[in-house]
Order: C-alpha cells, then sequence, then structure tokens
C-alpha cells in the first residue's frame, strides 16, 4: 500500500490518522467562512449561546440616576410652591396665572423626567429624557430671571435673600445639564441603536 506521496510505508509502520484524505492537516473553509482544522467542529457548534450580550454605558447609568434626583428636587419643591399658591388664593386670586402655570410646568417635567430615565435606563429610548432635563433647564433659568427682577426696594436682607434664591434655581440647572450631556453622547446613542436592532425594530 502505497501513502498520497506514492511512498511504500516503512515495515511495521502504521499510515497516519487521515493521512490521503483531501485537505488533512490544513485549514478549511466552512459554509460559516471561518477557517478550521482537521477534527475541530464549525465555529456555529462551538458557540450556539446566540450574540454576545449588549454592555451599558456608564453614561447611561449616570444619567438616569440624575434625572431620579432632578425629579425628587423638583417635586419637593414644587409641592412647596404649589402649597403657597393655595394660601395665596385664599387671600387673593387675582394676578396667579403664571404662577400656577409653572406650577403645573414643574409637576409635568417632574412625571416625563422619571419616564425617561426608566426609558433611557432600559435602553429603548432617549428621546424623553433629553426632553425633560431641557424643560428642567429652562425652569431653572426662568426661576433665576424671576428672583433677579425681584424688587427688593433696596433693603440689604431682602438683596441677600434675592441673591441666594438666584443661586438656588441656577444649582437646579446643573444635575440636569450633566444629565443632559451624557445622554446625548455618542455611547448611549449607539446603545439604544443596537438594543432596538437586537429586537428586530
Amino acid at each position: 500500500m502505497t501513502n498520497e506521496y506514492g511512498q511504500q510505508p516503512y515495515p511495521g509502520q502504521q499510515p497516519y490518522q487521515g493521512q490521503g484524505q483531501p485537505g488533512y492537516g490544513y485549514p478549511q473553509t466552512p459554509p460559516g467562512g471561518q477557517p478550521v482544522y482537521a477534527g475541530q467542529p464549525y465555529p456555529q457548534q462551538q458557540s450556539g449561546y446566540g450574540p454576545a450580550p449588549i454592555e451599558k454605558p456608564g453614561t447611561i447609568t449616570g444619567a438616569a440616576v440624575l434625572g431620579f434626583i432632578q425629579a425628587g428636587l423638583t417635586l419637593i419643591s414644587t409641592i412647596i410652591f404649589a402649597v403657597g399658591l393655595m394660601n395665596a388664593a385664599s387671600i387673593a386670586s387675582e394676578g396667579l396665572g403664571e404662577p400656577w402655570a409653572v406650577c403645573v410646568a414643574q409637576f409635568v417635567g417632574v412625571v416625563i423626567l422619571i419616564v425617561g430615565a426608566v426609558q433611557l435606563i432600559g435602553g429603548s429610548s432617549r428621546m424623553l429624557f433629553l426632553i425633560a432635563t431641557g424643560l428642567e433647564v429652562a425652569l431653572s433659568l426662568y426661576w433665576a430671571i424671576r428672583f433677579g427682577a425681584a424688587d427688593t426696594a433696596g433693603i440689604s436682607a431682602v438683596e441677600n435673600f434675592r441673591n441666594s434664591l438666584i443661586i438656588i434655581a441656577v444649582g437646579f440647572a446643573i444635575m440636569p445639564v450633566i444629565g443632559l450631556i451624557l445622554a446625548a453622547g455618542s455611547g448611549p446613542g449607539n446603545y439604544i441603536a443596537a438594543k432596538r436592532a437586537a429586537a428586530g425594530r
């Protein structure tokens, strides 16, 4: 018996396993396109666990946490504001249209901020979160302008109180601005797009 090179084996020599078979010892390309060697199963037989899980960027978690904190602080301040408006309405109801509109806007902002943070951390969408954080920034600037335009009648104590309120209003815009920047980045966008593609949407 001769081997694939036409040579006779030495006496007592056994042919190599697989010798004479086409492609023995050389990479072979299965239908998947990835080369394998003799005796090695195809890649689809090795894996079989489905696609690798999509890693969530830390910016998404950070933005969502800031959103929840901002929603809690805004809710507390809005409740206090609403109680003050109800007490003022018992004395005079005129001139309270604008404050009540702002109060309603703040309540709506709290709701969409919470829902937007849930959608963001779940990877379904970030649009509502971006809208909510933008609204929070706008409300903070509104209060800073309103406090800055308040008449202090030249009383230093009142002016100091007004300046403190302006600082508080500006401080309320810090977390929404950071959350807006984090959520608007490319990392969350790519993560959400990948999640939608994996879900076939």
